[in-house]
């Protein structure tokens, strides 16, 4: 069966022409740091890719001389560090994206190296003083837990939590930590030039953080609640093989977890955490293989949606809305997704715009953060996955988004998007109505922008997703804004 083409990246601001022609020349896990057994590698630019690839062209003996010169860089980039090292001068800034710590026990990263969208060290936990209130013996435990996944299976049995949990907890990650050699957060053209920390990167590196620097008497279910956690980047791992993951992986997952123990994970993919293949020889384990596994998912399938983050966008200085030249608006590509899902909201957006005498933009260009700035309400329909980048970067612009969707929404936060408090949700053939009902109340609107830009560090941003993430696992605070959902019946209509 031949390899499937890489998909490419929802929300990239190229031509579908240079996205195809991106598609048949995919480099990704370029330009991130690397430990091995010759000390960390330096990311290279751009422009170095670009010329690199240019001499490489031009024959082996090229190549050679590309490596050659990249390993003596190497080599005086190590020298440089051990100097400032030995004159105490360690708290300059590494080059390059951190590396992933796929288990507690793993070295922690720098913290110079932690995502710059970190307003603080974990400012938004309060784990140092916080105890799970339940103690494993009793029903209360994992009865949130329980409810969740019996949404997809009603007849599940009652899960225990192993006496043993610290250990079974280190040994998991440390089993999974052999098909992590090299690993680092994606990155290339894939990504549209992103190259992490992705958001299960986030969940390694923070809840990694929170264990290892907990205070005496902290247990393991004070961070994570009923769970027992898998700290692995499946993203990073997954993609770079062709969308299928090395052999013995999930063989050694599967044979490491107990049928009677919960289990949470975090997946970034629009495939979920086992992939998707119409072929069922090459998936060997499906998410309904483990039942007992609740999964937090950002691409569109799993048990609780998150929101699906790329880089962070800075707030935004708009207009009145009664003022934007725009009432509604969409910047993207239309052959993205669902077949029909964007060309027939754009007949529709237009012919709302055009039935009420309001100004309508659906485009393509570099200029869409001017345009989704100068629009009351703006467009963000689902992508391959459920999900699409763009709410989120809507949400972190401080913009009100009409999530467009088909055979059911990806709601993270659904409470907050049912109530009408962050956005507005729709289908393709409802649109109308609902921009109807959206305009009605124009106070609402303004009332709707504030709060989403007073809840930006905390719902929208890589380390808000994570308090958020670690309020409905312990069920601080009153456990949340995260919902759980049935799993959906296939991984990405």
């Amino acid at each position: 069966m031949p390899e499937p083409a890489p998909r490419i990246v929802p929300n990239s601001d190229r031509s579908e022409q240079e996205l195809e022609a991106l598609e048949s020349e995919v480099k990704p896990l370029v330009g991130a740091k690397v430990e091995g057994a010759g000390g960390p590698a330096l990311a290279a630019t751009d422009g170095e890719r670009q010329h690199q690839c240019y001499l490489c062209s031009k024959g082996p003996r090229s190549c050679l001389l590309v490596g050659a010169i990249g390993l003596i860089g190497v080599f005086i980039a190590n020298a440089v560090l051990e100097a400032l090292e030995a004159r105490g001068a360690t708290a300059q800034p590494k080059i390059g994206v951190p590396r992933v710590v796929a288990s507690p026990t793993s070295e922690r990263p720098d913290p110079a190296d932690l995502p710059p969208t970190t307003p603080g060290k974990l400012s938004l936990f309060s784990a140092d003083d916080f105890r799970y209130p339940y103690d494993p013996s009793s029903r209360a435990f994992n009865v949130k837990a329980m409810a969740c996944l019996r949404q997809t299976n009603p007849d599940l049995q009652h899960l225990e939590y192993p006496a043993d949990a610290e250990e079974h907890f280190e040994k998991l990650n440390q089993t999974m930590t052999k098909f992590t050699t090299n690993v680092k957060p994606l990155c290339g053209k894939i990504t549209a030039g992103f190259c992490g920390p992705w958001l299960e990167n986030n969940w390694i590196w923070q809840f990694s953080d929170l264990w290892k620097n907990r205070r005496n008497g902290t247990r393991l279910r004070d961070i994570f609640g009923p769970y027992i956690p898998i700290l692995f980047p499946f993203l990073d791992v997954y993609v770079p093989h062709f969308y299928r993951y090395p052999p013995g992986l999930l063989e050694a997952l599967n044979q490491t977890m107990r049928p009677n123990v919960l289990y949470i994970a975090v997946s970034q993919s629009d495939d979920g955490i086992f992939g998707h293949w119409p072929d069922r020889k090459f998936v060997k384990f499906r998410q309904t293989d483990f039942p007992n596994m609740l999964v937090l998912s950002a691409g569109g399938y799993g048990h609780v949606p998150l929101p699906m983050l790329k880089q962070s966008e800075d707030p935004v200085e708009s207009m009145p809305i009664s003022d934007r030249p725009y009432a509604v608006s969409f910047m993207g590509s239309l052959d993205h997704g669902p077949r029909t899902c964007r060309p027939h909201m754009k007949l529709q957006a237009e012919k709302w715009g055009k039935l009420r005498n309001k100004t309508v933009k659906i485009g393509f260009g570099r200029d869409w953060k001017e345009v989704m700035t100068n629009t009351a309400l703006n467009l963000s329909p689902r992508g391959f996955g459920r999900s699409s980048y763009r709410t989120g970067e809507l949400l972190q612009m401080g913009l009100i988004p009409v999530y467009i969707h088909e055979e059911g929404p990806w709601l993270f936060y659904r409470d907050l998007w049912t109530k009408e408090r962050i956005g507005f949700s729709s289908t393709v053939s409802e649109l109308e109505s609902t921009l109807d009902h959206a305009f009605s109340d124009i106070p609402k609107l303004v009332d709707m922008e504030k709060r989403i830009r007073a809840m930006r560090k905390t719902h929208f941003l890589p380390l808000g997703v994570l308090d958020q993430i670690y309020k409905f696992m312990t069920e601080r605070d009153g456990g949340g804004d995260l919902r759980c959902e049935p799993l959906p019946a296939s991984i990405i209509r």
